[in-house]
């Protein structure tokens, strides 16, 4: 026998823990209310459902990076071809090298001591 509440209902009610309290003018409330009907869902689960997505895409927008074209082809030809590394880098990579490869050692020598 049906019990006519929804699976995403009954989600929402077995495992909600938390609140957020929202205030609405009341034409807010009555465009959500309507909404909801139409989609055949409670107002908090509709509420919580574009909440979510609308979260997610946020994120998600927030995340990743759009090139226009020309922006990618300049981005995409430094991965293929880098620029040559300068000389004061040059040199500031080969003391790191240095000194890390002469810390390795000593530990190594100081674990086998």
């Amino acid at each position: 026998m049906a019990t006519g509440v929804s699976p995403v209902r009954e989600e929402t009610a077995s495992r909600a823990r938390d609140r957020i309290d929202v205030r609405l003018r009341p034409e807010q409330k009555a465009e959500i209310e309507r909404a909801a009907h139409i989609k055949g869902l409670t107002v908090t689960d509709f509420i919580v459902q574009n909440a979510v997505a609308d979260a997610r895409r946020a994120i998600r927008e927030y995340e990743t990076w759009t090139l226009e074209r020309p922006d990618a082809e300049i981005f995409a030809a430094a991965l293929v071809e880098p620029a040559a590394i300068g000389a004061e880098l040059a040199g500031a990579a080969k003391r790191y090298r240095e000194r890390f490869l002469a810390e390795q050692e000593s530990k190594d020598l100081s674990l086998r001591g």
